[in-house]
């Protein structure tokens, strides 16, 4: 049902078609705004044995925007005069990493960068908490396009004590609430599901490639078992290294009759998509790539970063690779989807990385990568091992598509729930 009033929604539930138009009050109106603080890190007795829980940014991102407990804890002596904020309070980031909110379920403390909002009494049986923590959603966007410029990066608090709450009955704040919770619910759902697909897959990854010092699999397929032992072959004697394409800058890209493989699609696809790449112009001869060949990140500010590989599966000419990788030409045949998962094994990946070590920057060798192992099976065995982890990964992609769905079905459900925002 649509109707266009300032402050009735687009999206409403039957039982309150009739309630006429929501109230809406400034936040300074509904509650206390305070600032948390940090008790003084000098003072052990501060923090040795604390039992209150205090909150910082790292609680968000590790438990998510609905916290009944902290990471670090302080002890009664930490406590200022006011004491601590009451339970059912929102902590909002107002500065350094702003946009970010929790509903904290518990008395508790929080570092500076929060701004609690703690309900006035008058407010005690008009406003539902859970409620609010969705709505504080749309006021994060606020808090993101609304900061002071100069200096330390904060929101602007005048404007923020003035933002208008939409409020409709009590039972209305209470429906919308369970409504967006039990979405959430389903959300977490489909996340944990997820979480457990990847760990399966770490597992499996874990079992499938032989351990260092081994030459067989921890966990191999019933028809290979007696097959012996894995051979093991250092990369340089079994394919060729190529520079990346260097002596390019930004005029070049964006146009063009060939195409280039960026970094990040190097970093983030197991199997580089042709979609990434970008146009560029190419003068003279040039080192293209070929079907089956592999890409490896050489250079990076994060070990997380370098080392990562990706197969380029397209049979076409005149692609090009971004100079901050190396290309892996293989001079014998073996599985393409396989080596995909090999080079990402953490086996692997920790060689890499062990390589690349520096004091500033990572960055690894083609020429000292060429010396590390490559082990392998039958070509049958490495088939099954690529075609295990690939039913693995379509399970992750569906699971990946119905969290998304949902976000999406959230946020679209969220922007029709609420009356049009005109702060």
């Amino acid at each position: 049902m649509e109707i266009q009033q300032k402050q009735i929604p687009q999206l409403r539930f039957p039982d309150f078609f009739n309630n006429g138009e929501w109230k809406d009050y400034s936040i300074e109106e509904v509650f206390d705004i305070r600032n948390g603080y940090t008790p003084s890190k000098s003072k052990t007795e501060y923090w040795e044995n604390g039992t209150i829980p205090w909150f910082r940014m790292e609680d968000i991102r590790a438990n998510g925007n609905i916290l009944s407990d902290s990471i670090q804890h302080i002890t009664p002596e930490a406590i200022k005069g006011f004491g601590l904020f009451p339970a059912y309070s929102i902590i909002v980031a107002t500065s350094a990493t702003i946009g970010e909110h929790a509903l904290i379920t518990v008395e508790s403390l929080a570092n500076q960068r929060f701004t609690y909002l703690s309900k006035k009494k008058p407010f005690e049986n008009k406003v539902d908490m859970l409620y609010f923590h969705y709505y504080m959603f749309v006021i994060d966007e606020w808090c993101k396009k609304n900061t002071n410029t100069g200096g330390f990066l904060s929101v602007n608090m005048s404007a923020f004590r003035q933002l208008r709450i939409p409020l409709p009955t009590l039972a209305e704040q209470r429906r919308i609430a369970a409504s967006l919770s039990a979405l959430d619910e389903m959300l977490a759902a489909t996340n944990g599901k997820l979480e457990q697909l990847k760990a399966y897959k770490k597992g499996m990854m874990q079992k499938l490639f032989p351990a260092k010092g081994k030459k067989l699999p921890e966990l191999r397929f019933k028809k290979f078992e007696k097959d012996g032992e894995w051979e093991e072959k250092m990369l340089g004697e079994i394919g060729e290294t190529y520079t990346g394409l260097s002596g390019k800058d930004k005029n070049d890209f964006g146009h063009g009759d060939a195409e280039y493989i960026t970094y990040m699609n190097v970093f983030s696809n197991p199997i580089a998509k042709k979609e990434m790449n970008q146009p560029i112009e190419i003068d003279g001869k040039q080192h293209s790539v070929r079907y089956g060949d592999v890409f490896f990140t050489t250079s990076s500010e994060t070990p997380e970063e370098v080392g990562m590989s990706s197969i380029w599966l397209e049979d076409k000419e005149n692609v090009y690779l971004n100079s901050f990788c190396f290309g892996y030409r293989l001079k014998e045949k073996f599985d393409h989807i396989y080596m995909s998962y090999y080079f990402r094994s953490d086996y692997f990946r920790k060689k890499m990385i062990v390589l690349a070590q520096g004091i500033s920057r990572y960055n690894i060798s083609k020429n000292k990568a060429m010396q590390l192992p490559f082990q392998y099976p039958t070509i049958l065995e490495q088939r099954k091992i690529a075609d295990s982890l690939t039913s693995i990964d379509e399970m992750i992609n569906q699971y990946t598509n119905k969290v998304t769905l949902l976000e999406l079905y959230k946020k679209g459900l969220m922007q029709q729930m609420f009356p049009t925002n005109n702060n």
